[in-house]
């Protein structure tokens, strides 16, 4: 029944189908035929085909995506191991279609976000050649808003949702890295931001002169650090960051407030070491982000406790949430149908938060795909905390702020004057669009990657988050993660010295 499915496919050749093979043959398929051959229960509205992986084998398969009681879910067929359907989105009403996707067919033109092409931006190329489809997963003509570097494969916690699985004893020697990242940014024409990661990045022996090198880089315009913290454990490791502190922003991992939280995520307890890192880069004015990795019935009440801890912190800019995601070494009893999603998130936020927040305040980044990623602001200024996404009308302003990872003060005036409003809501907007700056604002970000059950291609085809091979080559984070990482070996790197 399987292969009669895809028969056509399977009559061309006896090799697994490539993503243009796959892609071709959605295309062509109408809503009845798409739903028989994928098995969309009768009583879900589809809302695309797409092509995904078999989260079994790996291999890429045909997938639909459709919405049924409530939520959005998607089903895949294998030649190997059958249909296997997966959870994506727990509220289908934060389930949006690009008008960028093309690796299928969009049945449900409703639900579409329009992000302009990069062809329409200008200094931007397109991702697609004229008369291509948009279904290859190389990243060289896509923007790229971050890339991330793995400088070292070890790191000194063996976190239970790593998703590299970082335990090795490798590093990638500096001149090797300077040259790679130099490559890059050149082909780029410049990287907005570079990643220092790992494994733990600060165990590598020569990563401050790495990071001297990016802050001297003309091409790099922001450098971020994810740690766990415990090398930044005193004042005079923490100063050693000063030399980057115009570009620098650090990413502490900080996963909640209680204990329990981060043995079951972290194995260990680092809370006051963390709690120490903030008080220490506080007063050397080093701008930070607490980076939250979320897991159901585990911190998903600690949300709004995160954010207050960062809005307690003037240089503390911005909070990511990241639901966990099933790669590298999850081992938390990964449930392919029970899960956090970006919904449960925001509404979190909204429920949780000392400050004040609505769901509707939370917007799709107008960059890769709406389901890539979502964020909402605040003005922070005078001891005043008001969000400012409710007098923001995205649609208008979609071209002037589509692709662009950092905006100026003079470039968020005119978002958040871009909304009309009447009386009081109207006098709100005018104060707080003459008071916003750039440096004062907040921002709240939910970053849902993908792993081998959500994986979608469409998403993969416009990704703009990127990580750096052991080859210098940019890949899909998602995409490296699900289906790449274990066969990019570092047996050929020295050991840490």
């Amino acid at each position: 029944m399987v292969e009669a499915r895809f028969s056509r496919l399977k009559v061309v050749t006896d090799r697994p189908p490539t993503i243009g093979d796959l892609s071709a043959e959605l295309a062509r398929l109408e809503e009845r035929e798409t739903r028989a051959r994928l098995a969309v229960p009768d009583r879900a509205r589809l809302l695309k085909s797409t092509v995904s992986l078999c989260p079994t084998c790996l291999v890429h398969a045909p997938a639909a995506v459709y919405a049924v009681d409530g939520k959005v879910k998607m089903a895949r067929l294998c030649a190997r191991h059958g249909p296997i359907e997966a959870l994506i989105e727990n509220d289908e009403r934060y389930y949006f279609l690009s008008s960028k996707d093309r690796a299928g067919r969009i049945f449900d033109p409703s639900r579409i976000f329009s992000i302009p092409e990069l062809a329409d931006i200008p200094g931007m190329e397109s991702c697609c050649e004229p008369g291509t489809s948009c279904d290859s997963t190389d990243q060289m003509s896509n923007k790229t808003c971050t890339v991330l570097v793995e400088v070292t494969n070890a790191c000194n916690l063996q976190c239970a949702v790593c998703y590299s699985d970082a335990k090795g004893d490798r590093m990638v020697p500096l001149e090797q890295l300077k040259t790679q990242i130099d490559a890059l940014a050149t082909k780029k024409g410049g990287l907005d931001s570079v990643q220092l990661t790992g494994g733990e990045a600060l165990l590598h022996p020569q990563f401050h002169e790495l990071l001297s090198y990016l802050t001297d880089h003309p091409l790099v315009k922001k450098i971020y650090l994810p740690t766990n913290g415990l090398e930044l454990n005193t004042m005079d490791a923490a100063r050693r960051l000063l030399v980057a502190k115009s570009k620098l922003m650090v990413l502490l991992q900080f996963d909640g407030i209680h204990d329990a939280t981060d043995r079951a995520l972290r194995q260990a307890t680092p809370a006051k070491v963390r709690r120490r890192v903030i008080a220490h880069l506080e007063e050397l004015g080093v701008f930070m982000q607490l980076t939250m990795t979320l897991t159901q019935g585990v911190n998903d009440e600690e949300v709004g406790a995160v954010v207050d801890v960062g809005l307690a912190h003037s240089h503390i800019k911005v909070i990511a949430l990241q639901p966990a995601t099933y790669s590298g070494r999850y081992a938390l009893a990964p449930d392919a149908d029970t899960r956090l999603t970006l919904s449960d998130l925001v509404k979190a936020v909204s429920r949780q938060a000392g400050a004040r927040v609505r769901e509707e305040d939370f917007v799709p980044i107008p960059c890769s795909h709406p389901n890539c990623g979502w964020i909402t602001l605040f003005l922070r200024r005078f001891g005043l905390v008001h969000n400012v996404v409710r007098y923001v009308d995205l649609p208008k302003i979609v071209d002037a702020v589509a692709y662009k990872t950092q905006l100026s003060t003079g470039e968020l005036r005119d978002a958040v004057a871009s909304r009309d409003g009447l009386g009081l809501k109207r006098a709100i907007g005018t104060l707080a669009r003459r008071l916003v700056r750039s440096h004062d604002m907040f921002t709240i970000a939910i970053k849902p990657f993908m792993d081998r059950f959500t994986y979608d291609q469409d998403r993969i085809a416009n990704c703009c988050h990127h990580l750096m091979d052991t080859n210098g080559v940019p890949t899909s984070f998602c995409e490296y993660n699900a289906r790449l990482r274990q066969t990019d070996s570092w047996e050929r790197f020295p050991t840490l010295s």
